[in-house]
């Protein structure tokens, strides 16, 4: 064999080794990817910043009442979105139905 022919099976033998060794490389790579987004996707994160339980999250008595937030979509003129604000705030019993009628009452709501 002529020693052109030697070099040339040579480079393509290391070519050949280099590539599958980065192919495995990457397949292994993206599997532990893969792995990592299951386990991130099952839990939550844990920060300093988690809303979950910090004390802003927590109703207070500087949050807005039907009533006001009802007066504030009439402001914008949503009335429709100011009558359910209000009919749900009056299933679950936020507010009374005089209060309710009141509401519709000052607005020439039928």
């Amino acid at each position: 064999m002529s020693r052109t022919l030697i070099l040339i099976v040579q480079f393509l033998l290391v070519t050949g080794v280099f590539f599958g060794i980065g192919i495995y490389l990457a397949k292994r790579i993206n599997k532990k990817k893969r792995a990592r987004r299951k386990l991130e996707s099952h839990s939550l994160p844990m920060s300093a910043f988690s809303t979950l339980d910090h004390p802003a999250a927590e109703p207070t008595a500087n949050d807005m009442t039907p009533l006001e937030e009802a007066e504030v979509f009439m402001i914008y003129g949503k009335k429709a979105k100011a009558v359910e604000v209000l009919r749900e705030a009056l299933a679950k019993k936020r507010i009374t139905r005089e209060a309710y009628d009141a509401f519709k009452a000052k607005h020439n709501i039928q």
